[in-house]
């Protein structure tokens, strides 16, 4: 990239970094307010809950969210990898997730007839969700490029931590809003999604004006047959990148439990509509609590630390609810202050929430190089989409073994990936890849 200021080139680039680590933490900080506003696995979930008691389709609403943003990106990873310059491919897909939001919330206004309104749903949530697959490839590999290393993790740690600030209010906004008289249902959750479109149109779009450095275009593979055997050939021959994705698939098969986490306050312990807002506010506040201190925890002891520490905790949330059902049960207490016994369940689950991001992203930025980092990025993502997709299915386990059950899977499979994160090496002092 040609500097046009006429300091020395160093400067030059140190100004850029700043200039994009500025716009990268005010798109993020934006984004994370706007998720509060549809957080998937308490408002989105709580949503369409009320429009089906089906467990499987209300276990499926956040993992979907989540795979539509992987799924993709093995597909797209060799288009980004043949471009120079990735902004075009982020530019062009956060059109559509923009004007995706913004006929869903329509639709959620008008529409009043309930399975008509869950399968409209689904597929406009769906598309937008699809649609962030390719724009997030090209956005990992523009901060790799644009952010150095030794920064990336305050660089994450600062967009969450602002983010958490703004979604306290996101919070307090979908209380009202879903307590609102003049709001019935779904009238509220059109509000949130309505306002969900223009946070997303003000974080996405100032993101666009991040000044790209040049990256490296590559052809190789040039076509999806030969990309899939390069895959086949990484995963077969690479124990440490194996082991990476096990541990991580673990974790997110863990994460099957985190929806139920609502339902269950709703269903048993009688949790009114506001306390939606209630449950959002305290994970992002645990989320305001920890993500510097994660941040500078990848930055000054390396990600690997950062990824047992999050195994550590995934395995304690599941616990905390198992206890709850326990005390629950036993004692069987009664008052309008029970919901508030899930709290620290969310309180906890909201101070891992950072380290996903660390451990997912900065822990693979640094393992693969550089010429081949959009088909890293998009074989894993790929790949954990499946998995995400898989973890929907939670409901199933709910139908089969009731919340206990799906809770303890929760605890098992949390600590399977911490012994699997115990095999990985620090890519800072080993290059596995």
């Amino acid at each position: 990239m040609t500097c046009a200021c006429s300091a020395s080139a160093s400067e030059c680039t140190e100004r850029e970094i700043r200039r994009a680590f500025a716009l990268g933490v005010f798109n993020g900080a934006v984004f994370q307010f706007g998720e509060s506003l549809i957080d998937p696995s308490v408002v989105l979930t709580w949503f369409v809950s009320r429009l089906t008691a089906s467990n499987v389709l209300i276990g499926l609403v956040a993992p979907l969210g989540d795979a539509g943003w992987f799924l993709p990106q093995l597909f797209f990873s060799g288009l980004v990898q043949r471009m120079e310059r990735k902004m075009p491919v982020y530019r062009l897909f956060v059109f559509v997730r923009v004007a995706t939001w913004a006929v869903l919330a329509a639709m959620v206004w008008l529409v009043e007839e309930p399975h008509l309104l869950l399968a409209m749903f689904f597929f406009l949530y769906a598309i937008a969700r699809l649609a962030s697959g390719p724009s997030g490839l090209a956005f990992f590999d523009i901060v790799a490029r644009a952010i150095p290393p030794q920064r990336r993790g305050s660089f994450f740690g600062w967009r969450q931590l602002l983010g958490g600030i703004l979604g306290l209010g996101g919070g307090w906004v979908v209380r009202r809003v879903l307590n609102c008289p003049s709001l019935p249902f779904p009238h509220g959750h059109a509000t949130l999604f309505g306002l969900y479109t223009l946070a997303l149109t003000l974080a996405l779009g100032s993101f666009t004006f991040v000044r790209e450095p040049p990256g490296q275009a590559q052809s190789w593979p040039g076509n999806a047959q030969r990309r899939l055997a390069w895959a086949v050939h990484i995963l077969v021959g690479n124990g440490a990148y194996r082991n990476y994705l096990l541990a991580r698939t673990a974790l997110i098969l863990a994460g099957a439990a985190v929806p139920f986490y609502t339902v269950y306050a709703r269903n048993v312990l009688g949790a009114a509509e506001g306390m939606a807002g209630v449950y959002v506010s305290a994970r992002l506040a645990a989320q305001l609590l920890s993500n510097l201190p994660w941040g500078r925890l990848g930055d000054q002891r390396g990600n690997r630390l950062v990824m047992k520490l999050l195994a550590s905790g995934s395995a304690l949330t599941p616990v905390l609810a198992l206890v709850l059902m326990g005390t629950v049960a036993a004692f069987r207490p009664q008052g309008a202050w029970l919901p508030y016994l899930a709290l620290p369940i969310f309180l906890m689950d909201g101070l891992m929430r950072p380290a996903h991001m660390l451990a997912g992203s900065n822990f693979l930025l640094e393992m693969a190089p550089e010429r081949e980092r959009p088909l890293y990025l998009g074989l894993s993502n790929s790949l954990l989409g499946v998995v995400i997709l898989l973890s929907g299915f939670g409901g199933l386990v709910v139908d089969w073994a009731g919340f206990a059950g799906l809770f303890a899977l929760s605890a098992a499979l949390s600590i399977t990936g911490y012994l699997l994160v115990l095999r990985l090496p620090e890519p800072r002092e080993e290059h596995p890849v």
